[in-house]
């Protein structure tokens, strides 16, 4: 199985060393022994990069877990197991992502906190991403005022904290409506967990920044109605 460097607090690594474990190049994919690109999941797009090695240089297109498997696809060159290879994560996607994943944390913190909204769903993006919200139905006051407490708890500069929790523990400290705890499987535990400040605490697998000051700035540009009591708020950041 391939050991995630990036776990569970280490997203500013940018380039790592690696050995392939499995090269399969009629499916365009290769598998290494421990990686630092993130694989498409939570709402987030995977890393993209490129993988070189003496000899040749590959481009990783995309990164999906697939049976327990980490695979990188790849355009380029293709290295056979064994080959030592160096990693270099697509840095300035890789960021846009850990602040965008940050600031959904934050909007959905206040949404719950303020309208006991639960998140349906999330869909990160580099430019724009999207939160829907139930049961809830937000009017343009509401959603001025979500902007404004998260740009406000923004500049508060509070520490996010990422590592490892029992999962036992993470069922009592994170607050009902926070996250959907049921869909992640029992067998995994501990659970990587996210904490925003002392009380926001979320199971989370994506890539955060250490600090939401590093967000910058929320704008809140769209509200879609997605239905009977589902809200869709989508936004950038400044």
């Amino acid at each position: 199985m391939t050991e995630l460097l990036y776990y569970p607090g280490n997203e500013y690594d940018k380039e790592f060393e690696s050995v392939v474990r499995e090269a399969r190049e009629v499916d365009g994919y290769i598998c290494l022994e421990e990686t630092l690109f993130y694989k498409e999941g939570g709402g987030q797009p995977a890393d993209q990069g490129k993988i070189s090695w003496d000899g040749g240089e590959a481009e990783v297109v995309d990164v999906q877990k697939d049976h327990g498997e980490i695979r990188h696809y790849i355009e380029g060159d293709f290295p056979k197991p064994g080959r030592k290879v160096h990693g270099e994560i697509d840095w300035e996607r890789r960021y846009k992502h850990m602040r965008m994943h940050t600031a959904q944390h934050v909007l959905s913190w206040i949404a719950l906190n303020q309208y006991g909204a639960t998140t349906a769903g999330n869909q990160i993006h580099e430019d724009q991403s999207r939160i829907d919200f139930k049961p809830v139905d937000f009017n343009e006051e509401d959603v001025m005022k979500i902007e404004k407490e998260a740009n406000a708890l923004i500049d508060k500069g509070l520490e996010v904290e990422k590592k490892e929790m029992d999962r036992e523990m993470v069922e009592e400290q994170v607050k009902e409506g926070r996250t959907n705890l049921e869909l992640i499987p029992d067998s995994i535990d501990p659970l990587r967990t996210v904490i925003i400040g002392e009380d926001d605490i979320c199971p989370c697998g994506g890539t955060h920044v250490d600090n939401i000051n590093e967000i910058g700035g929320i704008s809140i540009v769209n509200r879609v109605s997605k239905g009977a009591n589902v809200e869709r708020l989508e936004f950038e950041l400044e």
